[in-house]
């Protein structure tokens, strides 16, 4: 795996894998790199002849944990690690990239924009559970019309269920007793459509109602079904959808969600 720093390397290298045919995924972080990353990675190197994992940070702070960083993406099967010096990357834009739907997410939107902008890939990859990160990812791609494809990588769990990351790993005992609510509601409504029920209204109370179980621990922000391709809200189960759930834990932010199918149930 080679590390490179600046956007003028990304380009040459992405121009040189594109000048032999070769199908370019991008996988972008903002590091910390974790098992749920390297999940990820591995999906795109199984998908794709050069994998770029970048860690880029929207604020310009430097990346604390460099060496395990580059330890991760390595094992995982990444071929280019972009690691900008650090800098305010977004900061400096002239222009941002504000979502519609949610303006706070300027400067996530604009690092998005400029990592596919440079490495221009042909897949870039998110994991299933961070559905507003696909989504963004996808807004821009096509917004910009640049021909990138977004893919979601289904999300490896801990044994409690919880997805893994960094916001999970800063949980304690009852913090992820509250969290663990999160999985189980999703778990419930999968069961719920393999039983036959295909109410989206009725799902998504199933899921609210175990959620509330959770008690004040746990901060639910949103329950919502959409679209898998569009991320547009969906009430009419006639196609797969996405369960989405978001809510939070003290400070600890928990986005997870679950494909469902009529008849059927992917986990």
């Amino acid at each position: 795996m080679r590390v490179i720093t600046t956007a003028a390397e990304v380009r040459h290298q992405v121009e040189v894998a594109h000048g032999r045919g070769d199908r370019v995924g991008l996988v972008t972080t903002r590091g910390d790199l974790h098992d749920g990353h390297a999940a990820i990675i591995r999906t795109a190197h199984a998908q794709c002849d050069l994998v770029l994992c970048t860690i880029v940070r929207p604020d310009g702070s430097p990346a604390f944990h460099e060496a395990a960083d580059e330890a991760v993406a390595r094992g995982a099967g990444a071929h280019l690690l972009w690691r900008p010096a650090p800098g305010p990357l977004v900061a400096r834009a002239s222009v941002q990239v504000v979502p519609t739907r949610n303006p706070e997410l300027a400067p996530l939107a604009t690092a998005a924009a400029q990592q596919l902008g440079i490495a221009r890939p042909d897949v870039a990859y998110a994991g299933e559970e961070h559905f507003d990160h696909a989504r963004l990812l996808r807004d821009v791609a096509r917004d910009l019309l640049l021909d990138v494809e977004v893919r979601t990588v289904p999300t490896p769990r801990d044994p409690d269920g919880l997805p893994l990351g960094v916001a999970t790993r800063t949980l304690d005992a009852s913090g992820r007793d509250a969290a663990r609510a999160v999985p189980e509601a999703l778990d419930l409504v999968a069961r719920s459509v393999a039983d036959g029920e295909h109410s989206l209204f009725r799902l998504r109370a199933r899921a609210e109602a175990r959620l509330a179980d959770a008690g004040a621990a746990l901060d639910v922000e949103d329950v919502a079904t959409v679209d898998p391709a569009s991320f547009e809200p969906v009430d009419v189960f006639d196609q797969p959808v996405l369960l989405v759930v978001r809510a939070r834990v003290g400070d600890v932010a928990l986005v997870d969600s679950r494909m469902l199918v009529r008849d059927a149930v992917s986990t």
